[in-house]
Protein backbone atom coordinates (compact mmCIF):
# COMPACT_ATOMS: atom_id res chain seq x y z
CA UNK A 1 0.00 0.00 0.00
CA UNK A 2 1.35 3.51 -1.16
CA UNK A 3 1.52 6.53 1.57
CA UNK A 4 0.31 9.73 -0.78
CA UNK A 5 2.61 12.47 -0.73
CA UNK A 6 0.50 14.46 0.85
CA UNK A 7 0.41 12.40 3.74
CA UNK A 8 4.05 12.30 4.43
CA UNK A 9 4.66 16.03 3.89
CA UNK A 10 2.64 17.04 6.73
CA UNK A 11 4.51 14.41 8.86
CA UNK A 12 7.95 15.91 8.22
CA UNK A 13 6.53 19.17 8.55
CA UNK A 14 4.99 18.35 12.16
CA UNK A 15 8.09 16.93 13.57
CA UNK A 16 10.35 19.67 11.95
CA UNK A 17 7.92 22.42 13.58
CA UNK A 18 7.45 20.52 16.64
CA UNK A 19 11.74 20.15 16.90
CA UNK A 20 11.60 24.09 17.24
CA UNK A 21 9.11 24.41 19.80
CA UNK A 22 11.33 25.47 22.93
CA UNK A 23 13.38 28.55 24.11
CA UNK A 24 16.45 29.45 22.01
CA UNK A 25 19.00 29.20 23.97
CA UNK A 26 17.20 27.13 26.63
CA UNK A 27 19.66 24.38 28.26
CA UNK A 28 18.32 20.92 28.98
CA UNK A 29 19.48 19.25 32.07
CA UNK A 30 20.09 15.70 31.10
CA UNK A 31 18.32 13.09 33.75
CA UNK A 32 20.88 12.13 36.05
CA UNK A 33 22.60 8.33 35.25
CA UNK A 34 20.36 5.60 36.78
CA UNK A 35 22.82 3.97 39.58
CA UNK A 36 23.87 0.64 37.50
CA UNK A 37 22.59 -3.12 39.34
CA UNK A 38 24.97 -5.19 38.67
CA UNK A 39 24.79 -7.64 36.25
CA UNK A 40 23.61 -11.49 37.63
CA UNK A 41 24.21 -14.58 36.20
CA UNK A 42 21.76 -17.33 35.92
CA UNK A 43 22.31 -18.47 39.70
CA UNK A 44 21.35 -14.83 40.88
CA UNK A 45 25.34 -14.46 41.86
CA UNK A 46 27.26 -11.52 40.66
CA UNK A 47 30.60 -12.79 38.68
CA UNK A 48 33.89 -10.80 39.69
CA UNK A 49 36.90 -11.22 38.41
CA UNK A 50 40.34 -10.41 39.75
CA UNK A 51 40.87 -6.35 40.63
CA UNK A 52 37.08 -6.07 40.88
CA UNK A 53 35.68 -4.51 43.96
CA UNK A 54 32.84 -6.33 45.63
CA UNK A 55 31.24 -4.53 48.70
CA UNK A 56 27.89 -4.32 50.24
CA UNK A 57 25.99 -1.26 50.01
CA UNK A 58 23.68 0.18 52.82
CA UNK A 59 19.73 1.15 52.42
CA UNK A 60 21.60 5.14 51.80
CA UNK A 61 23.79 3.59 49.04
CA UNK A 62 26.50 4.35 50.66
CA UNK A 63 29.51 1.24 50.96
CA UNK A 64 29.61 -0.22 53.93
CA UNK A 65 32.38 -2.89 53.37
CA UNK A 66 34.07 -3.77 49.86
CA UNK A 67 36.99 -6.30 48.92
CA UNK A 68 38.65 -7.11 45.88
CA UNK A 69 40.30 -10.58 44.90
CA UNK A 70 43.86 -9.18 44.13
CA UNK A 71 45.57 -12.61 42.64
CA UNK A 72 43.93 -16.10 42.33
CA UNK A 73 46.45 -18.47 42.42
CA UNK A 74 46.12 -22.51 41.69
CA UNK A 75 48.40 -24.61 43.48
CA UNK A 76 49.98 -22.20 45.20
CA UNK A 77 53.32 -22.57 47.27
CA UNK A 78 52.59 -23.33 51.01
CA UNK A 79 54.72 -20.43 53.66
CA UNK A 80 54.01 -22.85 56.25
CA UNK A 81 56.88 -25.28 56.46
CA UNK A 82 54.91 -27.52 58.40
CA UNK A 83 51.68 -27.69 55.99
CA UNK A 84 49.62 -30.41 54.97
CA UNK A 85 48.55 -31.76 51.69
CA UNK A 86 45.37 -31.27 50.31
CA UNK A 87 42.28 -32.96 51.24
CA UNK A 88 40.67 -32.60 48.13
CA UNK A 89 43.06 -32.47 45.62
CA UNK A 90 44.40 -28.67 44.88
CA UNK A 91 44.67 -25.71 46.65
CA UNK A 92 43.69 -22.14 45.65
CA UNK A 93 44.89 -19.30 47.31
CA UNK A 94 42.68 -15.72 46.95
CA UNK A 95 44.67 -12.73 47.62
CA UNK A 96 42.28 -10.05 49.38
CA UNK A 97 42.02 -6.56 50.03
CA UNK A 98 38.91 -5.97 52.66
CA UNK A 99 37.67 -3.34 54.71
CA UNK A 100 34.51 -1.83 56.55
CA UNK A 101 33.21 1.44 57.17
CA UNK A 102 31.50 2.80 60.43
CA UNK A 103 28.52 2.42 58.98
CA UNK A 104 29.08 -1.37 58.98
CA UNK A 105 26.49 -2.73 61.75
CA UNK A 106 28.24 -5.92 62.63
CA UNK A 107 24.75 -6.89 64.42
CA UNK A 108 23.05 -6.24 61.37
CA UNK A 109 24.81 -8.01 59.28
CA UNK A 110 27.24 -10.69 61.20
CA UNK A 111 31.46 -9.82 60.54
CA UNK A 112 32.56 -9.18 57.07
CA UNK A 113 34.20 -13.02 56.81
CA UNK A 114 35.64 -13.33 53.59
CA UNK A 115 38.56 -14.52 55.42
CA UNK A 116 37.12 -17.73 56.36
CA UNK A 117 37.31 -20.35 53.81
CA UNK A 118 34.83 -22.58 55.40
CA UNK A 119 31.44 -19.47 54.55
CA UNK A 120 32.73 -20.06 50.72
CA UNK A 121 31.43 -22.76 48.10
CA UNK A 122 32.57 -24.74 45.27
CA UNK A 123 30.10 -24.70 41.88
CA UNK A 124 31.49 -26.98 39.53
CA UNK A 125 32.18 -26.48 35.85
CA UNK A 126 29.04 -28.46 34.92
CA UNK A 127 27.17 -25.83 37.27
CA UNK A 128 27.06 -28.90 40.26
CA UNK A 129 27.39 -27.76 43.72
CA UNK A 130 29.88 -29.41 45.32
CA UNK A 131 29.01 -30.90 48.67
CA UNK A 132 32.41 -30.70 50.18
CA UNK A 133 33.86 -28.19 52.32
CA UNK A 134 36.27 -25.76 50.40
CA UNK A 135 37.88 -24.81 54.06
CA UNK A 136 40.01 -27.80 55.54
CA UNK A 137 42.55 -28.07 58.67
CA UNK A 138 44.91 -28.78 55.37
CA UNK A 139 44.20 -25.09 53.82
CA UNK A 140 44.48 -23.85 57.12
CA UNK A 141 47.83 -25.80 57.42
CA UNK A 142 49.13 -23.84 54.35
CA UNK A 143 49.95 -20.00 56.00
CA UNK A 144 51.28 -19.23 58.67
CA UNK A 145 49.57 -17.02 59.98
CA UNK A 146 50.59 -13.33 59.52
CA UNK A 147 49.77 -14.27 55.72
CA UNK A 148 46.60 -14.90 56.34
CA UNK A 149 43.43 -12.66 56.37
CA UNK A 150 41.25 -12.12 59.25
CA UNK A 151 38.41 -14.67 59.30
CA UNK A 152 36.74 -12.03 59.58
CA UNK A 153 35.80 -8.12 60.04
CA UNK A 154 34.04 -5.80 61.95
CA UNK A 155 32.96 -2.07 62.17
CA UNK A 156 36.01 0.51 60.70
CA UNK A 157 38.09 -2.30 60.32
CA UNK A 158 40.57 -3.32 57.10
CA UNK A 159 42.83 -5.88 56.26
CA UNK A 160 44.39 -7.99 53.22
CA UNK A 161 45.94 -11.36 53.30
CA UNK A 162 45.65 -14.97 51.81
CA UNK A 163 42.61 -17.29 51.91
CA UNK A 164 43.33 -21.03 50.74
CA UNK A 165 40.75 -23.14 49.67
CA UNK A 166 41.03 -26.98 49.29
CA UNK A 167 39.22 -28.14 46.41
CA UNK A 168 38.83 -31.28 44.04
CA UNK A 169 39.12 -29.49 40.79
CA UNK A 170 40.59 -25.99 39.38
CA UNK A 171 37.49 -25.87 37.31
CA UNK A 172 34.42 -24.03 38.15
CA UNK A 173 34.02 -20.92 40.72
CA UNK A 174 34.41 -20.29 44.19
CA UNK A 175 31.19 -18.79 45.89
CA UNK A 176 30.81 -16.26 48.99
CA UNK A 177 27.41 -15.82 50.09
CA UNK A 178 26.06 -12.43 51.22
CA UNK A 179 24.45 -13.43 54.71
CA UNK A 180 20.80 -13.38 54.83
CA UNK A 181 20.27 -12.82 51.09
CA UNK A 182 20.11 -15.70 49.08
CA UNK A 183 22.70 -14.33 46.73
CA UNK A 184 26.42 -13.49 46.48
CA UNK A 185 29.69 -13.30 44.85
CA UNK A 186 31.61 -15.75 42.32
CA UNK A 187 34.70 -15.93 41.40
CA UNK A 188 36.03 -18.37 38.11
CA UNK A 189 38.83 -20.01 38.92
CA UNK A 190 40.17 -20.18 35.23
Amino acid sequence: MKRPVAAIAAALALVLGLSGCGAANSTQTQPAAASQTPKKNSRGNIVKHIGDEAGITGEDGNDMADWTVTKIIPDPTCSNPEHQQPEHGHFVEFDINAKTTEKYDPDKYGSLDVGTSYRWQLIQKDGTQWNGMPGSSAAESCMVQTDKLPGSLNQNAKAQGKVIFDVPSLDGTLYYPQMGEGHGWEYPLQ
